[in-house]
Order: C-alpha cells, then structure tokens, then sequence
C-alpha cells in the first residue's frame, strides 16, 4: 500500500508489554522508526483463552484526513506451529466481507472510534 520494502528487517517491530486491571499496554514501534503505537487490549469474556479486543492509536499529529486510532482483534494461535505459519502467510490487509464475522463484529467497521 504505502511500497515499503517487505525484507525482515524493515519488518522488524520492537516494544514492551505492560499489564493493566482488566488487559495488557503495549508499545510498539518499527525498527528506525520516529513513532510508536500504543495498543491496549482485553481479552473477550466468552472467549478468554482465544480472542482479545482493544484498540491502537498512532503517535503522530493530528491530520483531518487520516485516523490516528483503529479497533483491533487479536486471536491466540496456541503453539501449532502449521496455524501460525499460515496465519502469517495469509496476513496483510482484508476487506469487511473478507473478515469472519466474529472479527467484523468486534471491529464495528462502520461506527466511528470514539
């Protein structure tokens, strides 16, 4: 989307996680890079052990035409190292419709983050 190179390198993200009462802080930069993300996310009551919901917001300035916060889901993998790989292999950028529909009801697409 934005031709940036895709070798390991440049691909590279370092950060820390800190815990918090009900979920987990993270921030999170490109290796070089001048900004960081800060993530937050709590895990879905229903399904602890696999889902977790929260949100990221860009540490740059604010612009009237870009989005500095997104919701996220992320889904635990386990140790199946076949699922991780094609999970990794498939990973990038989905349209609404190619998301489950666990995913796109937890992200709210269509409603604002406020």
């Amino acid at each position: 989307m934005h031709d940036m190179p895709t070798d390991p390198r440049t691909r590279e993200f370092r950060g820390m996680v800190m815990p918090q009462a009900e979920g987990l802080a993270m921030l999170v930069s490109r290796r070089g890079a001048v900004t960081t993300s800060f993530n937050y996310l709590a895990r879905v009551p229903a399904l602890a052990k696999t889902y977790w919901v929260g949100y990221t917001v860009r540490t740059t300035p604010e612009n009237p035409t870009g989005r500095r916060a997104a919701r996220l889901v992320y889904e635990y993998l386990g140790r199946d190292t076949q699922l991780i790989l094609n999970a990794a292999r498939t990973a990038g950028y989905a349209s609404a419709e190619e998301l489950v529909p666990f995913h796109r009801k937890q992200l709210r697409i269509d409603e604002p983050f406020v």
